[in-house]
């Protein structure tokens, strides 16, 4: 009888080394498929993330005739239905509250497109079926980024949303009606920077 004792710890102990290397190889395998997913992704071949905007994509461009970058993306999540895009200002705070200053915005943009050209044109309606927002200086399209001399570098923000439907708004919805509908139906988003920077002497 005395001699069993070992024997059930050995077949205990054994079962339960097998069981933890079963939850291990489980943990592995759940982590692996959520490395394996890649995220949402917006790139602007133009620039390389948080590098320095063109001149030609600023109000600094020659002749005054900035125009939109192209935009690429890619790694879009399953069941999405419309992007929004929006460019900002993440330091300059207008009129000194929290919002920050707004440059162009583009909603509804179709499940199945993958990048905007260069050169958008301005306006409300887009042929695709998208939408664009007034900036905060009431241009309705690009408006682009126009560090002032002397400030030191400034930063931008161009962020693409991924939603789970096509938003249902007026034709000329502003900034925070779009933002408001865009609430519980964000999939994914990425982001990518850049910054410009002018001297007093340029």
């Amino acid at each position: 009888m005395r001699m069993k004792v070992p024997w059930l710890a050995f077949v205990l102990g054994f079962g339960g080394a097998v069981a933890a290397t079963s939850g291990q190889l489980e943990a592995q395998t759940a982590g692996a498929a959520r490395v394996q997913s890649p995220r949402l992704r917006l790139t602007i071949p133009s620039f390389s993330d948080a590098g320095p905007i063109p001149l030609q994509f600023t109000c600094y461009a020659d002749g005054g005739t900035a125009m939109s970058p192209l935009l690429q993306w890619d790694y879009v999540p399953e069941g999405a239905q419309s992007f929004v895009l929006m460019l900002t200002g993440p330091e300059n705070h207008r009129r000194r509250s929290h919002t920050v200053a707004f440059f162009w915005g583009r909603w509804n943009i179709p499940a199945d497109a993958r990048q905007l050209a260069a050169g958008q044109p301005l306006g409300l309606e887009q042929p695709d079926g998208s939408r664009q927002m007034e900036s905060d200086d009431g241009i309705v399209g690009y408006d682009p980024p126009c560090a002032p001399p002397g400030a030191g570098p400034i930063h931008y923000q161009f962020k693409l949303y991924a939603l789970d439907e096509m938003l249902s708004l007026p034709a000329d919805a502003p900034r925070d009606a779009v933002l408001q509908a865009m609430d519980g139906h964000i999939l994914r988003a990425s982001v990518y920077y850049g910054k410009l920077e002018r001297s007093p002497q340029q």
